[in-house]
């Protein structure tokens, strides 16, 4: 008797599959924020600043409250692509095209939040490293 060990794969599960690639690309990426993050507000608190710069203490403090919304919204969107994964693995359970249409609409709009979020902190971060 001759077992065939390949198995293939449909259609809708490789497209599962790729969409879980995607969810995990997303939670490194946010780990990695989430890092810098932690990093920019212990070097915006250390006492490492010249003291004679005019407003100095006022705009890093802008920019800490900044960091914090930052934090924030990274733990918030960290929860979503978590949660997310188990809706990837809901379309299996579809049994309409509209169904799996509204399960790729959610990713690819969870998908385009965080290039924004990530965009937003660039630019945030940007501007942390050009001031100091």
């Amino acid at each position: 008797m001759n077992r065939n060990t390949s198995r293939s794969f449909s259609a809708n599960e490789k497209e599962i599959e790729r969409l879980l690639n995607e969810n995990r690309s997303w939670k490194e990426e946010l780990s990695y924020i989430t890092e810098e993050i932690n990093f920019l507000i212990l070097f915006l608190t250390a006492d490492i600043f010249k003291k004679n710069v005019l407003n100095l203490y006022e705009r890093l403090q802008i920019f800490y409250n900044d960091l914090q919304e930052f934090k924030k919204e990274s733990i918030e969107l960290v929860r979503e692509v978590h949660n997310h994964r188990y809706d990837i693995e809901g379309i299996l359970e579809c049994e309409d095209i509209s169904c799996e249409v509204f399960y790729h609409d959610e990713h690819i709009k969870l998908g385009q939040r965080i290039t924004d979020f990530a965009d937003k902190f660039k630019t945030l971060k940007m501007d942390i490293y050009l001031y100091t």
